[in-house]
């Protein structure tokens, strides 16, 4: 495949599995930008979601005239990530600690808890006891996810499961993303082995790294919404160095191709998180949502692990 046509694989799992006999593979090797599902829920069953969510008071209604000052708190701002493992990097240097764009998250990160064993698996459980009623109702999106991706894995004989340590403790099995005010991830790349070298973690076994992205609401301003752009490129330590002076001017000097992952509510897609990737922040009425997963992908290795 050029570079020219470097591009995503969709509608739905049979087109996929028509382009792609081994679709996790194709990830992998960079054979297409991401594998996009179109329709894996409902717009209505999205919007129920995003409503249990409100009415349980797990993310605030953008339309109220304050925000609630315990959401503030909970709040993960442009800039600065709480107990994130490496403090020493950040997308979004320069960022007012202050900003409204803020970003709730409903589940457990292993980026931000990863430095505190005992605390991320006691966190996790605490997930996995909210996520087993939550949906109690609802069209579940964590069970369209894991029956999606492991649509895919089953065309290379792999079983896809929650992230697991050899003693039985659970990592959390997704999580949801709520993003007010324009929230921007700026070029970078997500790694447990690369970035944030999780030696002490069973995820840290696997050679790849993809991520999951089902959206449950957009953002929209002057006909703008808030989407992934994907550039042909994985990172390297040298990456990182041309990184530091700015990613935009050097892929526009080298002719690094971009894709743009346009999704719907109800829209799932697969990438490889070690692809240099943005969203830019679009600051419209209602919050960007979307249910977040990574994944754990080795060609050789028969189990393939989801976490958050």
């Amino acid at each position: 495949m050029s570079a020219t046509t470097w591009t995503t694989t969709e509608p739905n799992v049979a087109a996929v599995l028509a382009e792609h006999r081994s679709p996790l593979s194709a990830l992998a090797e960079m054979r297409t930008a991401a594998i996009v599902l179109r329709g894996v829920l409902s717009p209505a069953a999205c919007r129920a979601v995003i409503r249990r969510f409100i009415d349980r008071e797990l993310m605030y209604d953008p339309a109220v005239a304050a925000v609630p000052e315990r959401f503030v708190k909970a709040s993960v701002r442009e800039g600065g990530f709480g107990r994130i493992a490496d403090p020493t990097y950040s997308m979004f240097a320069g960022q007012n600690p202050e900003s409204r764009r803020r970003r709730i998250d409903i589940g457990t990160s292993l980026g931000n808890l990863g430095n505190y064993p005992d605390e991320f698996f006691a966190d996790a459980r605490k997930t996995h006891e909210l996520f087993a009623t939550l949906f109690d109702g609802l069209a579940n999106p964590i069970d369209a996810l894991y029956s999606s991706l492991g649509q895919l894995a089953a065309a290379e004989d792999k079983r896809v499961m929650t992230a697991r340590e050899p003693d039985g403790r659970l990592y959390g099995p997704a999580i949801f993303r709520i993003h007010y005010g324009g929230y921007t991830y700026g070029p970078h790349f997500d790694s447990v082995r690369l970035r944030e070298k999780r030696e002490g973690y069973a995820v840290h076994r696997f050679e790849h790294q993809f991520a999951g992205v089902l959206c449950l609401e957009n953002t929209e301003l002057a006909g703008q919404t808030a989407q992934c752009i994907l550039h042909r490129c994985l990172w390297t330590p040298e990456v990182n160095a041309v990184m530091e002076n700015g990613f935009h001017e050097h892929a526009a000097a080298t002719g690094i191709p971009n894709v743009r992952v346009d999704l719907a509510p109800g829209d799932l897609y697969f990438f490889n998180t070690r692809l240099i990737h943005e969203v830019p922040g679009v600051a419209g009425d209602q919050p960007r949502a979307v249910l977040a997963t990574f994944i754990g992908y080795s060609p050789d290795d028969s189990e393939v692990f989801v976490w958050s």
